[in-house]
């Protein structure tokens, strides 16, 4: 062991404890070495195994630009090993045992804040990578849809003209296509039946107003039960399905154009496809898939928007489309006020229309800004039958916003 005062001399390596330097005597070198307390800080905690992860010699030689002989004999000589501690003999001596406890519980904090931010940046890079992939075949299938996507015209219901503008929010959020639901009869057949039924319904009911200005269509927001070959949810949650992962996929694109068809009887459509925590990444194909195929369409517009919050004006009101899923509540005034500063200071009313949770609600107003949670028309698989959902009512619901007054009623059509 090293000599800890100044002027005490060892055969193998002598530290001066005014200048912080150890000195140390090296079998492959003539003359001594000087090495710092702060190099020899660094290499003694990143050889320990204190928090189970010790760096290599050959790390350590590349990241401080030494000779992989030069570390180890180095090593050897000061007898540290992965099982030394991580101070060196002189700050031991010198620090009382509960500040080296305390510093012990630090830098094991500062690992685990390390790790973390770690696994975090690499599942973002994942997930990014996977996006761009993901985000390359959507145009290319968006491409594929223009080139095959007949031109053909959807005959209008005949409505009058309203005698107050007005447009329509309609969204079938949490539509889940593809559940399979053992104890709670529904499957695709079921599913697909419902949606055009209680639409159709709806709309009539409506558009006894006269023809709306517009109607903001809203899909995604957990339409597709799974969002990967494996019957996960984007998270990795496996699901009960009616169906192969191919088969739910593609019958879904042509519901979902199939739905549009319907809708656009009754007024022109802007559509939004809004990603929920089921269909994160697949709802990227639907738009895609939408936007070629009514790419010569001019009674629909799909919106080229991929964030998690979508917004539109009509009138004096601000509209933002969202699935729920990501923050709380009470924050979205402020991020929505952020994001849209411009929209914001310009509109009157604010009205947030938001899904996730199943069920029909209006929330409490917070910062001026209106919440609409909207309700599901899909039926419980086993697991919400386990978590007690299986009181909520199923329905669809349309609200009307007035050009000037923003929302003035709702329309709600149960099954």
């Amino acid at each position: 062991m090293g000599k800890r005062k100044t002027g005490e001399h060892h055969k193998s390596y002598w530290y001066d404890s005014e200048r912080d330097l150890y000195i140390v005597s090296l079998p492959s070198r003539k003359n001594p070495i000087t090495v710092p307390g702060e190099i020899w800080k660094v290499i003694r905690e990143a050889y320990s195994n204190w928090d189970g992860a010790p760096a290599s010699i050959n790390a350590l030689a590349r990241k401080l630009g030494l000779a992989r002989r030069t570390i180890t004999e180095l090593l050897r000589v000061m007898e540290t090993t992965h099982d030394s501690a991580p101070w060196s003999d002189e700050e031991m001596s010198d620090t009382g045992e509960d500040a080296l406890t305390e510093d012990l519980l630090r830098r094991k904090e500062e690992k685990v804040l390390i790790d973390a931010e770690r696994k975090e940046y690499n599942r973002i890079k994942k997930d990014a990578e996977a996006y761009r992939r993901l985000d390359l075949a959507a145009r290319r299938l968006a491409l594929r849809f223009e080139d095959v996507g007949p031109k053909y015209k959807v005959a209008k219901q005949r409505l009058p003209s309203a005698l107050h503008k007005y447009a329509v929010v309609l969204s079938p959020t949490d539509f889940h296509w593809g559940k399979y639901g053992p104890g709670d009869t529904y499957n695709r057949k079921i599913a697909r039946k419902r949606l055009m039924q209680t639409t159709k319904e709806l709309l009539t009911r409506v558009t006894r107003r006269g023809r709306p200005e517009v109607i903001y269509l809203a899909l995604g927001g957990d339409g597709l039960h799974i969002d990967n070959a494996q019957k996960t949810t984007t998270a990795g949650t496996p699901q009960d399905c009616d169906g192969a992962p191919e088969e739910l996929a593609w019958t879904w694109v042509q519901l979902c154009r199939d739905y549009v068809d319907l809708v656009r009887q009754y007024g022109e459509v802007k559509l939004f496809v809004i990603p929920g925590n089921h269909d994160r990444f697949t709802s990227v194909l639907l738009r895609a898939a939408m936007a070629g195929w009514f790419s010569q369409a001019k009674d629909v517009e799909v919106v080229e928007a991929l964030e998690n919050r979508q917004y539109v004006t009509y009138g004096n009101s601000l509209l933002t489309l969202m699935h729920g899923d990501i923050g709380k509540v009470k924050d979205w005034p402020a991020i929505i006020a952020d994001e849209q500063a411009a929209a914001w200071g310009k509109s009157k009313w604010r009205f947030i229309f938001t899904g996730h949770y199943h069920t029909e609600r209006e929330l409490p107003t917070l910062g001026g800004v209106t919440v609409y949670r909207m309700p599901s028309l899909a039926n419980n698989d086993a697991w919400h039958k386990r978590k007690g959902y299986s009181d909520t009512r199923k329905s669809l619901i349309a609200y009307i916003v007035h050009k000037e007054k923003g929302v003035v009623a709702t329309e709600i059509e149960p099954v």
